[in-house]
């Protein structure tokens, strides 16, 4: 395996795969070949070593429970935490200092907020015989795949139609109750880009952009792309205010982008202009003046109409601004403080 940098080694935590970066290694189970030699798990209190070890030589053996490891991840020769395939974080028993604390610290902030489709590949893997309902759900446009934010991989499948308020209560019919009020969405089918690349799904959100796309009769997936080009993919997306800022931006459906040209031109009043000079209208430039607009007053997102029909929506710029985000863990700073992180991470 090639060294990686202790970044990367971040990024890989939160994808559950294996990599190295010095002393700093995580190492995912599903990869059966990385197994061999065993595992080391003796630098751990005993109690808890036999446990793991005897969770992972269970699941070399093909016996999986909830308790069971899917990742691991070492400082030097000690395991600092590892991921269930609950997607549940376990640290051990120990007060630890110096490289492996800060290690530890850096693990449990990854493997705590893993990304999208790692989740749903765990969820896949726990509800095999939940998968056809939930698969049945999510082949919709507007589908979303939610979990309690306290168990991410026992999950179920919602059709959102842009009313939060029906699509909370939604929710709380297909999860418990105690575990409704609170949950991710790991998975959104119909979403366009923003559905595809962000790294959280704020319900708020979807449901403002199946409202957007009613109101003004476009497809969904448009919407979300409008919103990933906007730079809502890494931003805290105001969703109250989302469809009055696509309103304000939005300036119509045009089957190519030499129409809208075509359409500025008579807005403008040139089309007239040159009417009433009697001069033709070809002396006007229009790919220029398409360039020109697209390159500097107005965005497209390709999409398609009511029937089908290859189509762009075309937007106001700038492209505009949205406070950010983190998408992904970013490493923490050396401090001389004592860590001790013990059991169970929510």
């Amino acid at each position: 395996m090639r060294r990686s940098t202790v970044a990367d080694a971040v990024r890989a935590f939160q994808r559950l795969r294996s990599v190295n970066a010095g002393s700093l290694v995580g190492v995912a189970l599903a990869d059966r070949y990385r197994t061999s030699p065993p595992l080391k798990v003796d630098t751990l209190p005993p109690a808890q070593a036999a446990v793991l070890g005897a969770s992972i030589e269970a699941r070399t053996a093909g016996v999986i429970d909830g308790e069971t490891p899917a990742y691991l991840v070492y400082s030097g020769d000690l395991p600092v935490a590892w991921c269930t395939v609950r997607a549940a974080v376990v640290t051990p028993d120990l007060v630890l200092d110096g490289t492996p604390a800060r290690h530890q610290r850096m693990a449990v902030q990854a493997l705590s907020n893993l990304a999208r489709w790692v989740l749903v590949a765990l969820a896949d893997a726990r509800a095999e015989s939940e998968d056809a309902v939930v698969q049945s759900v999510m082949s919709q446009v507007g589908a979303a795949r939610i979990a309690p934010a306290d168990d991410l991989t026992s999950s179920a499948a919602v059709l959102l139609d842009g009313d939060l308020i029906a699509a909370q209560a939604g929710i709380a019919k297909v999860l418990p109750v105690n575990a409704a009020a609170e949950v991710m969405v790991i998975d959104a089918h119909g979403f366009g880009r923003y559905g595809r690349d962000s790294h959280r799904l704020p319900l708020p959100v979807l449901c403002a952009m199946r409202r957007i796309a009613s109101t003004h009769q476009l497809p969904l997936a448009a919407v979300g792309d409008w919103l990933a080009a906007s730079g809502g993919v890494d931003a805290d997306v105001p969703a109250e205010d989302l469809p009055a800022i696509f309103t304000a931006g939005f300036l119509g459906l045009f089957p190519h982008r030499s129409d809208y040209a075509e359409r500025h031109l008579v807005d403008r009043g040139w089309a007239t202009a040159l009417e009433r000079l009697g001069m033709p209208r070809r002396y006007i430039d229009l790919e220029a003046l398409k360039r020109d607009l697209f390159d500097n007053d107005v965005h497209a997102v390709a999409t398609t109409d009511a029937t089908g029909g290859q189509a762009v929506a075309v937007f106001r710029r700038p492209v505009l601004s949205w406070p950010e985000t983190p998408t992904s863990t970013s490493i923490p700073a050396r401090t001389a403080a004592r860590a001790s992180t013990k059991g169970r991470h929510p």
